[in-house]
């Protein structure tokens, strides 16, 4: 019985070591994946810097737009209350 016994906490002993290697292993590749991600964070903060100019460059031009609309509105209605005081 005591030898089973021993027997039994020399294989768990074992069972554990392996676990840890296994353990080991898979931190050793969680490391080498994060680097990968870093590159990938990185990537896509630059995809996201040039969507960030272009939006910027698309507002700009509708904010061009519409202060020539809002100039030709003002124009109009200067248009509009000169010739109805002229009538």
């Amino acid at each position: 019985m005591l030898e089973n016994i021993r027997n039994e906490k020399i294989r768990t002993r074992k069972e554990d070591q392996k676990n840890n290697a296994t353990k080991d292993k898979e931190d050793n590749m969680s490391e080498v994946i994060g680097e990968n991600t870093f590159l990938k964070l990185r990537q896509q903060k630059d995809q996201m810097k040039a969507e960030l100019e272009q939006v910027k460059i698309q507002r700009d031009i509708a904010l061009r737009k519409l202060n020539k609309a809002l100039a030709i509105a003002k124009d109009l209605r200067k248009l509009v209350e000169n010739g109805t005081e002229t009538k």
